[in-house]
């Protein structure tokens, strides 16, 4: 694969804030080590290493824990009987255009009834109840496991913070005790004042090391959304950081996961549509189509011999655009123009968006171990074609083409146009993902601290406060002093 098909797989991807985690995952991967280097600067004592642990930690179970358990149960459960995990659960929704059935019919007509999709299709088929039984199972043993595992790395977090505060608070007690009864020079005085005094280096250096290591019908819906399977992921880990929360924090973590959600979520689509908008002005292009596409060269090929312009035209005549996705006739006859025309300019262009998924062929091996994968042109009967993104992208392609008025055409202007438009694109992209790390990064972290502040004058956590005092106190009352 080549530097340049990489950097647009990646941009691509990026992008991409409807139907992938990659912007969700370089997000937070990126705000987490931006939030200990904000507490680390400005926050109290403890913060830095508490959020290194559980941002983290919290990222590395959302983001590999969920698919990996997936995986498993993929490879096992689903493998025991005899159910591909590949079949789009949405094609058992009730009312779906691109229904089993549907699908099947199709196969069928191209006479693939004994190809191994239509194999797959049909074990569903006959297995509705079992296959919709198993998803949920999936979806709700990853989701548990996730949170099981949040909450042994939150409840670590907490304890070794008490462990830092017991030893800070023995260590301060000991020095006043000493001083206060002058009694360095006797055997107990010294004892204690020698263990911890700031001159033992040996005790210096283990808390130096220790701090150094600062250096995480509706249900059916989410279930069948990635992004809104992690939404709801992200929602229990919110009510669980809630529930496990120390007296005193609690409105620190409802700052943080409000911010988190929002821009995760809700705002990152409007964000990046904003960004396209701004850097199409700048440079003039429209920067609304996917990066993917912009990067394609049969996109250009198809837009310097007016192909994509008579096909688009032709299916805005033949169909009512605003009616796809919401008409099951029209969507039934969407879906039908793109299994019986393979080779239309608008199928090719909605294979190139991703709304159409094509089968994967191993085409080699890498380093003798890992299957090379080629999208072919073969539309993959077990994926699900939402008519609904179906569409978005042909009002965006419209969109598109509008723009390009006298550029179409014109092999050289359409590269030129393309090059611009992909320019645009990469720097909206990137503008996106850098806002959202700084939204959740740097402004929420400095709305956290503020309030803090405001409400007792220091920038510490209030839980960490009490907790040093609770001990103290305890410590004082059992007379260890």
């Amino acid at each position: 694969m080549s530097l340049s098909s990489v950097t647009t797989n990646i941009l691509s991807s990026l992008g991409n804030n409807t139907g992938s985690v990659i912007p969700i995952a370089t997000k937070d991967l990126i705000q987490n080590q931006v939030i200990v280097a904000e507490y680390a600067k400005n926050g109290g004592k403890h913060d830095a290493f508490e959020k290194f642990i559980e941002e983290n930690g919290t990222s590395a179970i959302w983001l590999g824990g969920l698919p990996l358990v997936k995986k498993l149960m993929d490879k096992t459960i689903y493998k025991a009987f005899n159910i591909s995990p590949d079949v789009d659960i949405k094609k058992l929704k009730k009312g779906s255009s691109d229904s089993i059935e549907f699908a099947m019919g199709k196969l069928k007509e191209q006479g693939k009834e004994n190809g191994e999709q239509f194999a797959e299709l049909l074990k569903v088929a006959n297995n509705k109840n079992l296959t919709k039984a198993l998803f949920v199972s999936k979806f709700a043993v990853a989701t548990l496991a996730t949170l099981f595992a949040l909450t042994k790395i939150i409840t670590f977090k907490q304890k070794d913070t008490e462990e830092k505060v017991k030893h800070k608070v023995l260590v301060e007690m000991a020095k006043e005790n000493a001083l206060h009864q002058n009694v360095k020079s006797s055997a107990v005085g010294a004892m204690f004042y020698d263990k911890f005094s700031p001159s033992n280096k040996e005790a210096q250096n283990k808390g130096k090391d220790i701090a150094f290591k600062g250096l995480g019908n509706i249900a059916s819906a989410f279930m069948y959304n990635p992004i809104l399977n992690q939404s709801l992921l992200d929602v229990g880990i919110t009510g669980l950081r809630y529930k496990t929360a120390r007296d005193g924090e609690r409105r620190d973590v409802m700052i943080k996961e409000a911010f988190e959600i929002a821009f995760l979520y809700p705002l990152a689509y409007p964000i990046q549509k904003g960004f396209d908008m701004l850097f199409g002005k700048i440079f003039n292009k429209d920067a609304s189509l996917d990066y993917a596409v912009l990067a394609s060269d049969k996109f250009e090929s198809n837009l310097a011999n007016n192909s994509l312009k008579d096909s688009l035209n032709k299916f805005m005549k033949d169909f009512d655009i605003e009616k796809i996705g919401k008409d099951s006739a029209v969507d039934k006859k969407v879906l039908n123009f793109i299994y019986d025309n393979p080779d239309n300019s608008i199928v090719k262009f909605l294979k190139d968006t991703g709304d159409v998924s094509t089968v994967s062929k191993t085409v080699g091996k890498k380093f003798g171990l890992f299957n090379i994968k080629e999208a072919a042109s073969e539309i993959d009967s077990l994926a699900f074609i939402d008519t609904k993104s179906v569409q978005k992208s042909i009002k965006k392609l419209s969109k598109t083409i509008g723009n390009m008025d006298g550029v179409l055409g014109n092999t050289d202007k359409v590269k030129s146009y393309l090059k611009g438009a992909k320019t645009a694109k990469g720097f909206s992209i990137v503008s996106a993902i850098a806002f959202g790390i700084w939204a959740m990064g740097v402004l929420q972290t400095k709305i956290v601290l503020k309030a803090r502040k405001d409400k007792t004058g220091s920038t510490e956590n209030a839980a960490v406060v009490n907790l040093e005092n609770k001990i103290r106190h305890q410590m004082a009352f059992k007379g260890d002093f």
